[in-house]
């Protein structure tokens, strides 16, 4: 031999592995294949269900004719052939039992025009809520009635009387609280400290209550007193149903007299706003750790007071 190596053969019997896409290549891929199926998926989305008037649209709602449609949102076009051929029935007929078809639904916005179903749209309607008919109990014979029992928790005339009565009791003590709660935090301070006495309020002059704490700073004294008068207004008051109107004969300024309907309804309303009006207060000072008088300090200090603080804050700069 000449003491060459002989050059190693390649293995025609060994298999690679196949070759791997680049990184590039496979990103590229996949965003092709994103594109096509969110291409399709939106060309699906936003293709009519039935497109003009051929024999193929025809034949789709004839194989369909067992199944109801249903369109509470009005998605159907006016021009749609389910519409014209009132093919469309109300959510609400839905939950109703064979023996129910009869029925009339209410249809006060208009939403089922055309629909083969009795529709009337002349109900007596809720004048807080519109779209949901008046409540039976709620007929407009009490001061104030506009028609809001969501819930229905009035559903016959020994409810109704009863939650009046703890409406106007709610009413009554929300506007008493109404005014107390911000002059508390106006007066308690100075009148404690001309008095010796400690002071009940909270950091930057809140007044103590449920959420902002310091209910353990009023005297044991004031608590027996408040529950005191309670039972007695209570006792004297009578139940529920023995004064329907709750009308204590409290007029000594003789304000009622000729036009006891509408002072009726004036308390009611400002009751009613006064029981928003206390809530939104211990809501504010819980969440913003100010008093009211401090955070709005135009409805309750003078003018001049409220300019200098707000200067003194700096939300006016002085010229």
């Amino acid at each position: 031999g000449t003491g060459a190596k002989k050059a190693k053969q390649p293995n025609k019997n060994l298999q690679l592995p196949p070759p791997q896409p680049k990184p590039n290549d496979r990103m590229k891929f996949t965003n092709a294949a994103f594109m096509l199926i969110g291409s399709s998926s939106a060309a699906c989305a936003f293709t009519p269900l039935t497109k003009g008037t051929g024999a193929s649209s025809k034949s789709s709602i004839a194989t369909n004719d067992n199944k109801p449609l249903y369109d509470p949102l009005g998605l159907y076009p006016k021009d749609a052939t389910e519409r014209k051929e009132g093919l469309l029935r109300p959510l609400e007929a839905s939950s109703l039992s064979p023996e129910d078809d009869q029925k009339i639904v209410v249809d006060p916005l208009n939403l089922y025009a055309g629909s083969s179903d009795p529709v009337s749209e002349n109900a007596d309607m809720s004048a807080s809520l519109p779209f949901l008919k008046r409540p039976p109990a709620l007929d407009g014979t009490l001061a104030g009635d506009r028609g809001f029992d969501p819930f229905n928790f009035a559903s016959d005339s020994d409810s109704l009387t009863w939650q009046r009565s703890a409406e106007l009791k709610h009413a009554r003590l929300a506007m008493l609280a109404t005014v107390g709660w911000p002059l508390a935090e106006l007066f308690h301070k100075p009148l404690a400290e001309s008095w010796g006495l400690p002071q009940a309020l909270n950091l930057h002059d809140r007044v103590p209550s449920v959420l902002n704490g310091g209910l353990d700073k009023v005297s044991p004294v004031f608590w027996v007193a408040a529950l005191a008068a309670a039972a007695t207004i209570e006792t004297f008051s009578g139940a529920a149903g023995e004064i329907p109107t709750g009308n204590l004969g409290f007029d000594p300024l003789g304000l009622s007299k000729g036009r006891e309907r509408y002072m009726e309804e004036s308390e009611l309303f400002n009751g009613r706003l006064a029981m928003l009006a206390i809530t939104g207060f211990a809501i504010q000072e819980f969440a913003t750790h100010d008093s009211v008088v401090d955070a709005i300090p135009i409805f309750f200090k003078p003018l001049n007071v409220v300019v200098e603080q707000l200067m003194a804050s700096g939300a006016i700069q002085s010229v």
